[in-house]
């Protein structure tokens, strides 16, 4: 059996954990669909708008001021909890508590592309 070893400050992940996972879809349209999965070991994640349009991405769920966790519903009249990443080559990058699914949802229209890249290193 070998030793796994690494220093301080290097990802803790050996093996297939480690690395970027890529999701992709070609069919964002106004409606929040789920994009990209929960992730415990994800250390960054990456959102890139392909197309001409933007769109938002949001975590699946918020928190209250009570400190209870419940469904976030964005639509493109109430952004709050959204991000914007805006069209032709636009990105936002998230680090640290970025773990949870992520939703996304296009400005306007349909058949719209979204890139997304999650590391846990």
């Amino acid at each position: 059996m070998g030793i796994i070893q690494w220093s301080p400050g290097a990802s803790g992940s050996v093996g297939a954990t480690n690395g970027g996972k890529v999701y992709t879809s070609n069919a964002l349209d106004t409606t929040p669909v789920t994009i990209v999965p929960a992730n415990p070991a994800r250390q960054s994640i990456t959102f890139h708008n392909p197309g001409t349009i933007d769109f938002f991405v949001a975590p699946l769920f918020k928190i209250n001021s009570a400190g209870v966790q419940s469904a976030l519903a964005p639509t493109t009249s109430a952004l709050g909890g959204c991000w914007r990443v805006y069209g032709n080559g636009g990105e936002k990058t998230f680090t640290g508590e970025c773990q949870g699914a992520w939703q996304a949802f296009s400005a306007s229209g349909s058949g719209n592309p979204l890139t997304a890249m999650d590391s846990n290193v």
